[in-house]
Parts: structure tokens; C-alpha cells; sequence
């Protein structure tokens, strides 16, 4: 997964310091360090200045007189943002990112399935029979290559519903497969995975939409029950999730 495209030292600055508020390092309305940043770097200030307009667009930070550049409330942050996502999600994924990202896809995607079932042209279904034959090739392979063709196929998917908005949620797509493999790598059955892939894809190939909606329900809604049983172990996550379903 790629972070912020900016080159050399500019886009190095962004993602140090998007990172760092994303990991909780710098917490909102604690000022940054701005000649900690030129030192560290050995950049000028207008590199850092350029730097800290991409942050601000994010909303991630903002200036004030006397004050000088911090960190933003999160209730600012732009959280669809690609990468703020990435930032979110790299390394020891956020547990809530990675809850609330499972959600979202249960929404989503079972939706896009059945509207593909109708829509979708042989080319669509030729690309999706593609990124499914590379998911079962290489699922057993170590590193992010199957994450690759799965996470081809669910756009090859979403593609194929026919709705540019829903194409567009790859933006939320790929750091919701990243992070979900760093939590539940060979947590489901080669077997099981493959499978539910395999079911979404007959489903469309056959243009059944109610078919295809069910079974991609059945693909989302077992990779968020694995993370949830996942996290719900972990007791630095256990706290946040305990207070969250309180809240609901």
C-alpha cells in the first residue's frame, strides 16, 4: 500500500508526520516541533511549510497565532482520505479503523455484488475470473500477494456494479484487506476463503443478483467476525471495543 505520492523530502515529511498522529505519538492540540522537523529532515522551512498544507487539507493540523501549527480535534480529520486510511492502518493496524472498515464493507459490498449479477459485461466477469484464479494460485504464498488478487478481485467486482461511486470505495477497500491480513493471516481455512470467493463469483457469472448479494454477505461478514474475535483478545483493544458497544 502506498502512502503520500509526494517525492523526496516533502513527501517524507507528510508521512512522518501523518503517521505519527494517526499512531497517537501527537495527539490532538499538541504543538508540532516545527524546528524539530528541519533538523531531523535538513530541509528548509518552505519544504515544511508545503508539508503542513497537505496535513491541513487533511485536517489533520491547523495554526494559530502564538499558538503555532498542531495537531486538529479528530473530529476533523478527514478519515476517507487515502492516506490518512494508509496511515491508520499500517504496521499495528488501529483495532477501530480495522472494526469500523469490516462494517462498512458489510454495507457495501453485498450491494455491489447483486447490481454486478445484472450489469456486468463478459469483459467485467473476464477480469474477475482472472483475480480469482491468481487468489487461489497464490493464497498460500507468504507476504501480500494474495492480498493483491483479492483485493483485484473485489475491485473487479465493485467495477462491475456499474456505479462510478462505488468504484471509488476502493479508497476504503484496500487498507480494509491490508489490515485485515496483519490481523487474521491464516486464521480461516484456505479451503473456507477460496470458497466464499468462488460463490460470489458463480453467482455473478449466472447473473442471480439475490445470490450474489448473500454470498458476498457471507464473505464480509465472516472476515469481520475473525477480526472482532481477534481484537475482542487483545487486551489493549478489549477496553476500546467494551466502550464502544456500549455506545451503540
Amino acid at each position: 500500500m502506498s502512502t503520500y505520492a509526494g517525492r523526496g523530502l516533502h513527501g517524507q515529511v507528510v508521512n512522518y508526520v501523518g503517521s505519527r498522529i494517526m499512531r497517537g505519538d501527537l495527539v490532538p492540540g499538541e504543538t508540532i516541533d516545527l524546528d524539530a522537523l528541519l533538523h531531523d529532515f535538513g530541509v528548509s522551512r518552505t519544504v515544511v511549510r508545503e508539508a503542513l498544507k497537505v496535513l491541513t487539507a487533511k485536517g489533520l493540523v491547523d495554526a494559530r497565532p502564538r499558538l503555532g501549527t498542531y495537531v486538529t480535534e479528530r473530529s476533523r480529520w478527514q478519515l476517507l482520505d487515502h492516506d490518512v486510511m494508509v496511515w491508520r492502518s499500517q504496521d499495528d493496524p488501529d483495532p477501530l479503523l480495522v472494526l469500523e472498515l469490516g462494517e462498512v464493507r458489510q454495507v457495501i459490498e453485498p450491494a455491489a455484488a447483486q447490481m454486478a449479477a445484472v450489469r456486468r459485461s463478459d469483459e467485467q466477469l473476464t477480469r474477475m475470473s482472472q483475480a480469482l484464479a491468481e487468489l487461489e494460485e497464490k493464497f498460500d504464498v507468504e507476504g501480500d500477494l494474495h492480498v493483491e488478487a483479492d483485493l483485484r478481485f473485489h475491485r473487479a467486482v465493485l467495477a462491475a456494479a456499474g456505479n462510478e461511486l462505488l468504484e471509488r470505495f476502493e479508497v476504503v477497500l484496500e487498507p480494509a484487506l491490508h489490515a485485515r491480513n496483519s490481523l487474521v493471516i491464516r486464521h480461516e481455512s484456505s479451503t473456507e476463503f477460496l470458497r466464499k470467493h468462488r460463490a460470489v463469483f458463480e453467482a455473478i457469472q449466472a447473473r442471480d443478483p439475490d445470490t450474489a448479494r448473500m454470498r458476498m454477505q457471507e464473505l464480509v461478514a465472516g472476515a469481520a467476525e475473525d477480526i472482532a474475535s481477534i481484537l475482542s483478545k487483545k487486551p489493549s483493544t478489549k477496553a476500546l471495543l467494551d466502550a464502544r458497544d456500549r455506545a451503540l
